[in-house]
């Protein structure tokens, strides 16, 4: 009778230890996988956040490249290369929309939009914020080369 008791106890006690074990696992699983989960979007949407700056980047770059020579100046062949592959990464990579307009300033077109509308632009596609104006875009222009007047202007006592 107590054999009959003790075996039933310790056959009890090493089910229930079973269970809390089994069930202690299967809550450490579910809680890694919830966590990694978590982290694994965090990381999609940091990478989304990454690809859309190097694309507003290769717009940036294309566009300073292009406004590099003056209408009407020979382009090096380096800078051809350079301004070609810009083209041909923005044709592939950027929004229809944009690619087209971008095209249309390369090309020179009447309808063409300046490079501080195509800027505002490409923030706006790619960042999906509109907050800026064409009024917000600072070049120099080829002007300042020839130009002794300074950038900063210095207080003088």
């Amino acid at each position: 009778m107590i054999q009959d008791f003790l075996s039933s106890f310790f056959g009890a006690a090493f089910g229930l230890s079973l269970i809390a074990f089994l069930g202690r696992t299967w809550i450490e699983a579910r809680v890694r996988g919830s966590i990694n989960q978590q982290y694994k979007t965090q990381f999609e949407l940091f990478q989304r956040s990454l690809n859309r700056k190097e694309k507003v980047a290769i717009v940036a770059q294309l566009l300073a490249e292009y406004m590099k020579t003056p209408y009407g100046e020979t382009i090096e062949r380096e800078q051809r290369t350079l301004l070609n592959r810009l083209s041909l990464e923005a044709t592939l990579w950027l929004p229809s929309e944009l690619a087209l307009e971008i095209s249309k300033r390369l090309q020179n077109a009447p309808d063409a939009k300046t490079p501080f509308e195509l800027i505002v632009l490409a923030r706006h596609h790619l960042s999906e914020d509109d907050s800026l104006s064409v009024e917000a875009v600072t070049i120099w222009g080829w002007d300042r080369e020839k130009s002794a007047e300074p950038i900063f202007a210095v207080a003088r006592k």
